[in-house]
């Protein structure tokens, strides 16, 4: 008897930990990706995928430990780093691992890749550290009451009290770490690509000319019917204010950089790739042969032949 009360509480406060952290990823990042993905983001699920199996993991560990020990002040000790945690990866994945991924994923971009330091990173900290902490600290408190009322109760809504107590914390912790943080990277790709969507449903057309202002058409005029073609989007510049940024645009091949001032679009200019020496070998091969030895990949076979019989 003691052992199955045991075993269910250790399998809800598991259940516990799993949903803070699933929320409070999708409230921070899930969200980001999804419109990120709509606005043409060259990898929208590049910092959610990775925040999901951290979060989830450290949090499920969190709630396990916290029912486990059965101490509130240690309670709160753990789900206080988990909340560090949290701050951590809402500041630094945006900031540190999307350039690095990007450069790993994407080396041709490296040469106008600049995110810089953020001037007075430390009050970033507090402002997200302040919320995310004490939606952590109030889960942690509450978790061991409200798996005991839970495992008490013979109602449905109290034996669901704990999760429904446990999204409704985190998803408004999640919800500030993107108002806070993450929303300063999107917001450039949905203003730029919304710009590129304009100049190409308004292409070779009359517009008045307050709308076409409204719209910020002629910063697109220089990019002619590139417009037109399908693009991807990638931020590629952050200033240390989040004041000044750059969106590459890339045109199956063909590229554009846009410039923004405080969100406000200034100036597109179309420029080449720069390529290092074995950057540049790698594109020749990969585009006589298929094979992309710079990523050590072999994209197909259909060359060979061809190849073979010069």
């Amino acid at each position: 008897m003691v052992r199955d009360f045991s075993r269910k509480r250790s399998n809800l406060s598991i259940r516990y930990g799993l949903f803070a952290g699933l929320f409070f990823s999708l409230a921070a990042w899930g969200m980001d990706a999804l419109i990120l993905a709509r606005y043409h983001a060259l990898l929208p699920f590049h910092k959610f995928l990775p925040a999901l199996i951290i979060c989830v993991t450290a949090s499920m560990l969190a709630g396990y430990l916290t029912a486990k020990i059965e101490s509130g002040m240690i309670g709160l000790i753990i789900w206080g780093g988990l909340a560090v945690l949290f701050t951590f990866l809402v500041i630094n994945l945006p900031l540190k691992f999307s350039p690095w991924f990007l450069n790993r994923v994407h080396p041709e971009v490296s040469s106008i890749l600049n995110f810089e330091e953020l001037i007075g990173l430390g009050w970033y900290w507090f402002y997200c550290l302040f919320p995310i902490g004490i939606a952590c600290l109030l889960c942690g408190l509450l978790e061991n009451v409200l798996i005991d009322q839970s495992l008490a109760s013979s109602s449905t809504i109290g034996n669901l009290l704990p999760l429904i107590v446990c999204i409704a914390i985190m998803t408004a912790s999640g919800m500030s770490g993107d108002s806070l943080m993450t929303r300063q990277f999107r917001e450039p790709i949905v203003i730029i690509d919304t710009l590129m969507q304009n100049g190409a449903d308004y292409y070779n057309q009359e517009v008045d000319k307050f709308e076409a202002r409204e719209m910020h058409l002629s910063i697109v005029r220089p990019l002619d019917d590139l417009v037109l073609q399908q693009r991807s989007l990638t931020l590629v510049d952050v200033d240390a204010y989040l004041s000044v940024m750059k969106a590459l645009v890339d045109f199956n091949g063909e590229w554009a950089v846009c410039h923004l001032v405080y969100l406000q679009p200034t100036f597109c200019e179309i420029i080449k790739p720069k390529f290092s020496a074995d950057q540049y070998y790698a594109r020749e091969v990969k585009q006589i042969t298929k094979i992309d030895i710079y990523n050590n990949d072999i994209i197909g076979f259909s060359n060979f032949r061809a190849l073979l019989t010069t």
